[in-house]
């Protein structure tokens, strides 16, 4: 995973199913993407997520791999900022999450060492809403969600403004994900690091590789 751990001077994270996992949450901005399609469809809420699901499905087919929310809603003509509206007003993270001591402490760990961000394609209140529920919000440089590129991830454009904006050669970057095709195959492609991560215990692996543990 590390040719040069000694080279990682910025870890970038994604946020949903990284940094936190909740099903509940996940839910909640399925539901609010439906409702959206059945508004501006002007059909009821089961033929909606008909919609939603069979669009999903044939830009995967097309992609060749997993279509996400924000491209298939994109694909049936919604535009992101209706999008991140409809999360805003009907996904309530805060219903669900809570302090997460062994979170903050992983990862202020790894702020003495490197500085940390997060890319998401969540909106900016819905990401600062969640950090801070977590407690880690102070432990990261930047924070970049859809508003920093208005282009969903994975977007080689929007990639390299988040790199160009940090600054950096690319093996000085970690990028961590719990999707590969999504959050880390276009950092592999250009020479980042990369790790997948399936739960909170799985970001040890950067400490490993780091050599701040054994």
């Amino acid at each position: 995973m590390l040719p040069d751990p000694s080279a990682i001077r910025s870890i970038v994270f994604d946020l949903d199913g990284t940094l936190y996992a909740c099903p509940q949450i996940a839910a909640e901005i399925e539901r609010a993407a439906v409702a959206l399609v059945a508004a501006t469809r002007g059909v009821d809420f089961a033929s909606g997520r008909d919609l939603l699901n069979r669009a999903r499905r044939r830009l995967s087919e097309m992609r060749e791999e997993d279509a996400t929310l924000s491209q298939t809603c994109l694909a049936l003509g919604i535009e992101l900022p209706d999008f991140h509206r409809a999360l805003q007003e009907g996904v309530h993270p805060e219903r669900y999450l809570e302090y997460d001591g062994v979170l903050v402490a992983l990862l202020d760990s790894l702020s003495e060492h490197c500085a940390l961000y997060v890319y998401t394609n969540n909106n900016l209140a819905l990401t600062h809403k969640i950090l801070a529920l977590l407690g880690i919000q102070p432990l990261f440089s930047r924070i970049y969600t859809i508003e920093f590129t208005g282009r969903p991830k994975p977007d080689k454009e929007a990639f390299f403004q988040v790199l160009d904006d940090i600054g950096g050669a690319p093996e000085s970057f970690l990028f961590v994900g719990d999707r590969e095709a999504v959050d880390l195959r276009v950092a592999a492609a250009q020479g980042c690091p990369t790790l997948l991560v399936r739960e909170t215990a799985d970001l040890l692996q950067i400490h490993k590789h780091l050599g701040l543990i054994p």
